[in-house]
């Protein structure tokens, strides 16, 4: 799953189709073989090969109805939830975020619990390697934001940031 997310679309054609880079993550693309669609490492582009991938020949993901697959280590096994969106899907995809979230509970010997509270997305610039940040109500030292394969609450300084 750490291989989904947003993908720019390229300037360079593969195989004759549009091919994408993974925004935050180079060493991901989408393309397309020839035979359908692929995400999967860079090295690899335009190859019949990646981790997840979809037998069409249309001429974009999006406009595709069949079924993607993802490898499992040793086949591909269908995901019938799995969509790629774009334009207005995407857009409505992303308005789904919550304005504000809370981060509550105890923590280990009350370790980092002054960084707990609620979060409130920002109005503007609120999405950070592609999913939504958040600012601490009060404080606007403190984040809340996606990188990698984790959460994570810190300084706005690190913001992106592992």
């Amino acid at each position: 799953a750490n291989q989904l997310g947003v993908f720019f679309k390229r300037d360079e054609l593969v195989n004759g189709f549009p091919s994408y880079t993974k925004a935050g993550d180079d060493s991901a693309m989408l393309w397309h073989s020839g035979q359908g669609w692929h995400v999967g490492a860079a090295a690899d582009l335009g190859q019949e090969r990646g981790w997840v991938s979809l037998v069409d020949g249309c001429l974009r993901p999006e406009a595709s109805r069949r079924t993607w697959r993802v490898a499992d280590g040793a086949a591909f096994v269908d995901a019938p939830g799995l969509r790629c969106l774009a334009g207005d899907a995407l857009a409505a995809e992303m308005a789904k975020a919550a304005p504000q979230i809370a981060l509550v509970g105890p923590t280990p010997q009350n370790l980092q619990a002054n960084q707990l509270g609620v979060f409130l997305k920002p109005a503007r610039r609120g999405w950070v390697n592609c999913y939504p940040s958040y600012v601490k109500a009060g404080d606007n030292n403190v984040m809340l934001w996606h990188a990698g394969q984790s959460w994570f609450v810190g300084p706005a300084a690190d913001l992106g940031q592992e």
